[in-house]
């Protein structure tokens, strides 16, 4: 082999991989992610910083969102009878909130109970109180089956009772009813007195008495709040001879 050809040789491959080494780095940058930046969110001032329920044997934080503007409270069981909440907020310094922390709020509310929260340097904040009863769904015992309905005379002297489970016994919230095909409802009284238990498996209503809901049949429903519990079968009110 010539002196020469050794040279060109030589050439070629320092060129070829020049070449190579080129293609490698050019598909690195390629590839090359995007730079990514640290962010800090900063938190508006105009806020509610905590939020505890007082009245309560033993305190209960609400759960505070700042992004959908809400405080949920979440009342065990054991707290099922309360009808009002005794709040203790913390806000940030300069800022304001009306009402006040020393104004009652009241549970299950005709119109959401809201906060307004303002500060010197933002626009006001409007925060809306979310109660949650942490109690079990009410179940009802059938009074009839698929096979057998229940006839009740009317008018009669016999209360109805019904069973079941989870019934929350002060009657100034559990309230039973009869329920015709076409959805009329027509509410039971109840001869059951408040109780101190949290929750029962038997409340007593009223006889009933009115001979015009005779010949029909009707659903029990029981409420209480926000639960509603229907019986799957219904029963037939019949006059008595």
């Amino acid at each position: 082999m010539t002196q020469k050809l050794i040279t060109y040789m030589a050439i070629f491959t320092l060129v070829t991989l020049i070449g190579a080494c080129t293609d490698e780095v050019e598909n690195l940058i390629e590839r090359k992610g995007d730079t990514v930046f640290d962010t800090l969110t900063a938190l508006p001032g105009t806020r509610i910083l905590e939020y505890s329920v007082e009245n309560t044997p033993e305190v209960i934080y609400g759960a505070i969102n700042d992004s959908a503007r809400t405080i949920t409270i979440y009342l065990p069981l054991q707290y099922a009878d309360f009808r009002i909440i005794d709040p203790v907020i913390s806000l940030p310094e300069g800022t304001t909130i009306a009402p006040d922390e020393d104004e009652l709020v009241p549970i299950n509310p005709e119109e959401p109970f809201v906060y307004t929260v303002s500060s010197p340097e933002q626009r006001d904040v409007d925060y809306t109180v979310i109660v949650i009863r942490q109690h079990p769904e009410m179940i009802l015992n059938e009074l009839s089956s698929s096979e057998d309905t229940t006839n009740i005379m009317v008018p009669s002297q016999v209360s109805v009772v019904i069973t079941g489970e989870n019934f929350i016994p002060d009657l100034s919230i559990t309230s039973a009813y009869l329920i015709d095909e076409d959805e009329n409802e027509y509410q039971l009284g109840f001869t059951s007195e408040a109780q101190n238990t949290a929750l029962s498996t038997q409340l007593s209503f009223s006889a009933i008495r009115d001979e015009e809901l005779t010949g029909r049949l009707y659903w029990v429903e029981m409420r209480a709040f926000d639960l509603t519990a229907r019986m799957k079968y219904p029963i037939y009110l019949k006059k008595s001879e």
